[in-house]
């Protein structure tokens, strides 16, 4: 009598290479192990944890899942000829009728059938022949890619989208805590001087000039084009200790955003700058100012983004500053070049979800 084994042939390995992606989105639920008992709790765990590692992420609750994965054990049967069947002892084999090699057969079948929850849909079906459990260390991680490896993407593909949303916004409110460094390098004179009738000049030496201190922005974004964004800020410089004088001032960016992963956006930009006010001290000031940053954020929640912002400001024009000095008296105004240097961190939220680009086609 002929006699026929009830599994199907492996699948090719080449399913693992296949498997490269990260899917640490998708949600699958291991109910319990139908079949024997005493195998049930070995492929419960070594299941749950080859998902795991396999980067999904493995519920108790099959409402909550994106898949069920469900496995059960059963004894290997052989079937003959006449209709009858019997279950393959420990002890059976059968010759090759190529090789003519005695196999020894396999006792136990472990069925796995893949499931989408959303519309109960079997997508995976098929058995793998074992003897014993510990043969089955090899092969677990392989069983599992062999049944996720058609596990569509369209859920990925939905979540990348989620998480661009931060940075993809129509309209973003900005405020940061700043810390400008204010640069007034000396142009003329070099040196004061103190001057009386028959007496020797007495000279004083004058050197550049350093001020840090603290400000606030707060501002609005436009983000009109996928790579391109408009910033109008208003900066409150709560003092300038060379001029001596509250310092608020108007700035305009044109950003050029960067966005190399779904958690981390660098957005280079021009800028302008227009002071609005001046000292009592100061008999002229620039009014505009050139220059130019880089603002480096990183997700900051669904609508938004933490940010570090550095940009360099050269103003057009000199500050001449009234000689306060009442002994070295001359000349009575010293003049200055002006640049600032502007160090900031802080957090902007946006409103209104841009259409997401589209990917580009491939050739």
């Amino acid at each position: 009598m002929k006699k026929i084994l009830v599994f199907p042939a492996i699948l090719i390995l080449t399913a693992l290479s296949s498997f490269g992606q990260t899917r640490e989105d998708i949600t699958v639920h291991i109910p319990q192990v139908m079949g024997r008992l005493d195998f049930a709790g070995f492929f419960q765990e070594n299941f749950a944890m080859e998902t795991t590692a396999a980067g999904y992420i493995v519920v108790d609750n099959p409402n909550g899942a994106d898949y069920t994965l469900k496995l059960e054990t059963k004894p290997n049967l052989i079937l003959y000829d006449d209709g009858t069947y019997e279950e393959v002892g420990p002890d059976s084999y059968y010759v090759d009728e190529e090789t003519g090699e005695i196999v020894r057969e396999k006792q136990f079948l472990l069925q796995i059938n893949l499931v989408r929850n959303e519309d109960n849909n079997e997508i995976v079906a098929f058995t793998f022949p074992f003897s014993n459990l510990e043969e089955m260390y090899d092969f677990n991680l392989y069983l599992l890619y062999e049944a996720m490896a058609n596990v569509p993407l369209t859920k990925l593909g939905s979540v990348a989208a989620a998480d661009e949303r931060w940075r993809n916004k129509w309209l973003y409110l900005r405020t940061s805590f700043d810390f400008p460094i204010t640069f007034y390098v000396l142009k003329e004179p070099e040196f004061l001087t103190h001057r009386r009738e028959n007496e020797d000049p007495q000279v004083q030496g004058l050197d550049h000039r350093i001020s840090p201190w603290v400000a606030a922005t707060i501002g609005v974004e436009l983000h009109y084009h996928y790579r391109v964004s408009t910033e109008l800020n208003f900066n409150l410089s709560f003092s300038d200790p060379m001029t001596s004088t509250f310092m608020p001032s108007i700035l305009i960016e044109q950003k050029f955003p960067i966005k190399p992963s779904t958690h981390f956006m660098i957005e280079p930009y021009a800028a302008l700058a227009f002071p609005m006010s001046t000292s009592p001290n100061v008999n002229s000031f620039p009014r505009v100012g050139l220059g130019g940053g880089v603002q480096a954020g990183v997700k900051g929640g669904s609508m938004g983004a933490f940010f570090l912002d550095v940009n360099f400001i050269y103003f057009l024009g000199n500050v001449v500053m009234k000689n306060a000095d009442n002994y070295y008296t001359i000349p009575n105004q010293i003049t200055y070049k002006r640049y600032s240097l502007g160090l900031g961190i802080g957090y902007k939220i946006g409103f209104m979800d841009r259409p997401m680009p589209k990917p580009k086609e491939q050739p």
